[in-house]
């Protein structure tokens, strides 16, 4: 009985193993979209038995990374705009809703560790520190929402793996990073003051306009649709007001984070949305 329980830890760390390794390979680009592999040739180019590669590759299906064909082939996923329409649409509308009510309870070292992730994004901005920039990234979504519960935590985080494969696109655009940097700093600081809504229009606006900026490096025409379809149906602005000028305990926190975010701007409040999101005139 002994072994039998050892071996069956054992494979369960090689199958984790197997679906983290596979996994992360195809987020990152190294097994492109669209490309046909045998599960023989996935073990042999990460060094990985069979058997493991095999059941982990059945999670990561169930995924919709891979699809699976006869004689034991599977085709990696193509990135489509369909894909990254869905993509972004779904973590909008997840991610906005547990906002609200999630920031009223976070704590002082939540705080501090969203402003920790905050650091270690602006010190690795660099295409090459991409992995450290992005883990850092994701962390700070995370702390925002985590205490909504596991299971929402854990689909949000499937839905932010997978936007790893599109955010690639965006961290070459360096106008875009600059303009993230000021929204993460925007979120951090409604964060601050447990302010759920304005987390929401903002986490709207940020994952809207992130969508758009992929998009215009695709396919620009799509923009310029998306684009005249949100003024044909803007909204006068309401909620997302700057918080340099809420009353009371707003005014503190707006001052801390005035050297990086001069000023937040309003959004429209079709926010569940995100091509009527994120309404500026500006180029992309």
């Amino acid at each position: 009985m002994k072994h039998k329980v050892t071996d069956s830890f054992t494979n369960g760390n090689c199958m984790s193993n197997a679906y983290d390794r596979i996994k992360e390979s195809i987020l990152k680009g190294y097994f492109a979209p669209g490309t046909r592999l045998s599960q023989v040739k996935i073990a042999d180019r990460l060094g990985l038995s069979r058997t493991p590669v095999r059941e982990a590759l059945r999670l990561i299906e169930k995924e919709g990374l891979v699809t699976s064909e006869r004689g034991r082939q599977i085709v990696i996923s193509s990135t489509s705009m369909a894909d990254l329409n869905e993509l972004y649409a779904l973590r909008v509308k997840l991610d906005t809703a547990t906002v609200r009510t999630s920031v009223t309870d976070l704590s002082l070292e939540d705080l501090d560790e969203m402003q920790n992730c905050l650091i270690t994004m602006d010190t690795n901005e660099a295409l090459e520190d991409f992995a450290t920039f992005d883990a850092a990234h994701r962390l700070f979504h995370m702390i925002a929402i985590r205490r909504a519960g596991p299971r929402h935590v854990d689909y949000s985080a499937q839905l932010n793996e997978h936007a790893e494969r599109y955010r690639g696109i965006h961290m070459g655009h360096t106008n875009s990073q600059s303009q993230s940097k000021a929204e993460h700093n925007d979120i951090f600081a409604a964060c601050t003051i447990r302010d759920g809504d304005q987390v929401a229009c903002l986490l709207a606006e940020h994952y809207a306009r992130i969508a758009l900026t992929i998009i215009a490096q695709i396919e620009p025409r799509l923009v310029r649709a998306a684009i005249g379809a949100a003024l044909a149906n803007r909204v006068t602005p309401n909620r997302c007001s700057s918080l340099g000028h809420r009353p009371g305990g707003g005014k503190k926190i707006a001052h801390r984070a005035k050297s990086v975010v001069p000023e937040l701007r309003p959004i429209s409040r079709d926010y569940m949305n995100p091509y009527h999101a994120y309404i500026k005139t500006t180029p992309i």
